[in-house]
């Protein structure tokens, strides 16, 4: 007999998955990436523009700030959840990064020490239903869900 949660891993479908070199070069790979799976999904033109800008300053924090010392993958993977709303989880080999504490004024001394420019995660949580941060064997894990609600970011 089957438990709840292999009923509901069963549910789970991934639209798509990449894997491309945390380098500033992948960048466009990846939104595109994104942008093609929610224009499969339907979604309306302004607010795939949204979902672009909210990846674009994503990819470009992983990229400057995980992968500013190291090298490695960006992996994305994408799957609906139960109310049809894009989930995205990315996970990047690089130094531990949370952008959603990094734009905090508490961190705003450090990067000030670093000499590079406070990141932000403001644009990325403002055009997301929901975004989290872990930080699990040496990997950064970003959740992000988008609902195909513009959001007027």
């Amino acid at each position: 007999m089957e438990t709840d949660n292999e009923k509901q891993t069963k549910k789970v479908k991934v639209l798509g998955q990449l894997t491309a070199p945390g380098h500033v070069d992948s960048i466009q790979k990846l939104i595109g990436f994104v942008s093609d799976l929610a224009r499969k999904q339907e979604y309306g033109a302004e607010r795939i523009i949204e979902i672009e800008r909210a990846f674009a300053e994503v990819f470009t924090n992983i990229v400057t700030y995980a992968f500013r010392e190291v090298s490695g993958d960006i992996a994305i993977a994408c799957t609906l959840d139960r109310a049809d709303r894009m989930v995205f989880k990315i996970i990047d080999w690089g130094s531990s990064f949370n952008m959603l504490l990094a734009g905090d004024p508490l961190f705003k001394d450090e990067f000030v020490e670093q000499g590079i420019p406070q990141p932000s995660a403001r644009l990325v949580k403002k055009l997301t239903d929901t975004v989290e941060y872990q930080r699990l064997e040496n990997m950064n894990y970003l959740f992000l869900t988008f609902s195909s609600v513009v959001r007027g970011g």
